[in-house]
C-alpha cells in the first residue's frame, strides 16, 4: 500500500480557521480538531466592549495558544462595527436576534481572515456553549459565508461531552473562565 501513514510519513492535514470566543471554549475544540486539521485560531470578539474584559480574555487565548502550540491570529477590537451590527437589538433577550447578528458579524470577519490566508474552511467555538444552539450558529454562518470561497464546518462541539471536557481542560491549565458571553446585555442578565 502507498498510504502515507503506512510508510511512516506524516499525513497532510488541511488548515482550518477556528474562530475563538475565549480560551476555555477553545480547549476541547482544538483537542477534537487537531488530529484531522492544522488548526489556526482566530480571535475576533468585538462584542466584548469592556476593554479590561476583552484584554483579559485575549491574554488567556494567547497563553493557551502557546501551551498547545497553535497559531493565533488577532482580529481588530472594532466595537463600533459590533454596535452597528446590533443596533436596535440591545434589549433583545439572550439568544435572540442580537445574538444572531453578533454571530453573523463574527463569522463574516472570520471568513474574511480565512480567505486572506488561503484557508478554505472555518468553524467556531461558539457551538460549545450550552446556550448557543447549533442551528442558530449554522444560520449565521450560512449568511456570513454566502457565495464565498470559504466553507463552514458544522460541528456541534457540545456533543461528546465537549462542554464538560472544556471545564476539565480549563481547570488543568488554570484558565480564566468568564460567566457571560461578553456583551453588556449578557452581563446584565
Amino acid at each position: 500500500m502507498t498510504d502515507q501513514a503506512e510508510r511512516g510519513e506524516p499525513r497532510h492535514r488541511s488548515r482550518l480557521l477556528l474562530h475563538v470566543c475565549c480560551a476555555p471554549c477553545s480547549t476541547a475544540c482544538i483537542e477534537r480538531l487537531a488530529s484531522e486539521y492544522q488548526v489556526v485560531l482566530f480571535w475576533y470578539n468585538p462584542n466584548i466592549t469592556d476593554r479590561d474584559e476583552h484584554g483579559r480574555r485575549l491574554r488567556e487565548a494567547r497563553r493557551y495558544a502557546r501551551i498547545v502550540g497553535v497559531e493565533l491570529i488577532e482580529g481588530p477590537h472594532d466595537t463600533d462595527r459590533w454596535e452597528a451590527a446590533v443596533e436596535g437589538l440591545l434589549n433583545e433577550p439572550e439568544g435572540g436576534r442580537r445574538c444572531d447578528a453578533c454571530f453573523r458579524l463574527r463569522l463574516q470577519v472570520a471568513a474574511e481572515a480565512a480567505r486572506e490566508r488561503g484557508i478554505e474552511q472555518l468553524t467556531t467555538t461558539l457551538t460549545l456553549g450550552p446556550h448557543k444552539p447549533l442551528a442558530k450558529v449554522l444560520a449565521a454562518a450560512e449568511q456570513a459565508l454566502e457565495g464565498g470561497p470559504v466553507t463552514y464546518l458544522p460541528i456541534d462541539f457540545k456533543k461528546q461531552a465537549g462542554f464538560e471536557r472544556s471545564l476539565q481542560l480549563s481547570r488543568k491549565h488554570n484558565l480564566y473562565r468568564q460567566d457571560f458571553c461578553g456583551c453588556e446585555p449578557s452581563r446584565r442578565r
